[in-house]
């Protein structure tokens, strides 16, 4: 099976793909809009394998939580292909994405957050298992203050950080004694099309309908909460 999965919930837009057993992921930091490069960054990942679009069998995105736009033009530009090629789409959890890619042993804690702003994360804690693609979730992805990330985080254990929300707080983690810094992350290929595989086999008839892939934005979007507060006055 050929598979894609696209992922551009934070500053970092990645693209994998896999054939049979060979995967390759394309990644690039983005300052602008990921609607500006997303295609061609797909375009150049694809050809890594000698693939094009058409030869995609099965799709999968990162659906979040992260940047409102990032998430949005990653669930669209799937759904868009999804339709367009009558394929399966897969939605993923963008932190178990990366914590399912991380090289630690059994046991070690995972904490993976994006920068949320107003003092925030878009964030998620796990414990690596006997499954590296199955990390027990501690603290599912949401909107958090660090506090609440580090309020779960068994410290007897290693802690692996990732995202550029580690580094925005990195003064408060730092008081994890065995906390471990992977700076500039970037999540595995071939673990990525795995995570869509195995979830797809499972269950193939739960992805026949892109329109049941959504977004995952944790909370409201400024002009949202702009929005009510003007209907309450």
């Amino acid at each position: 099976m050929n598979i894609l999965v696209i992922d551009t919930a934070s500053p970092l837009e990645i693209i994998a793909a896999s054939r049979g057993d060979a995967a390759v992921e394309t990644s690039i930091a983005v300052n602008t809009s990921h609607s500006v490069t997303i295609l061609d960054t797909i375009d150049r990942c694809l050809a890594g394998l000698g693939l094009a679009a058409g030869d995609i069998n099965c799709l999968g995105v990162g659906v979040g939580p992260g940047s409102f736009t990032g998430i949005r033009i990653a669930v669209s530009t799937a759904r868009m292909m999804a339709q367009v090629l009558g394929i399966p789409l897969v939605g993923i959890p963008t932190h178990l994405l990366y914590a399912a890619s991380v090289d630690g042993e059994t046991g070690e804690n995972v904490m993976v957050a994006f920068d949320a702003k107003k003092g925030r994360v878009f964030g998620a804690l796990y414990r690596k298992s006997g499954s590296p693609l199955a990390p027990r979730e501690i603290i599912p992805p949401g909107d958090y203050g660090i506090e609440r990330l580090l309020g779960g985080v068994d410290i007897s254990r290693k802690t692996r950080l990732i995202g550029n929300g580690t580094e925005k707080y990195r003064e408060a983690l730092l008081t994890l004694e065995r906390g471990v810094f992977e700076k500039n992350f970037v999540p595995s290929g071939e673990t990525m099309c795995r995570l869509v595989n195995e979830a797809y086999r499972a269950d193939p008839s739960r992805f026949k309908d892109y329109n049941r892939v959504v977004p995952c934005y944790a909370r409201k979007s400024d002009a949202e909460v702009a929005k009510e507060l003007r209907e309450k006055m």
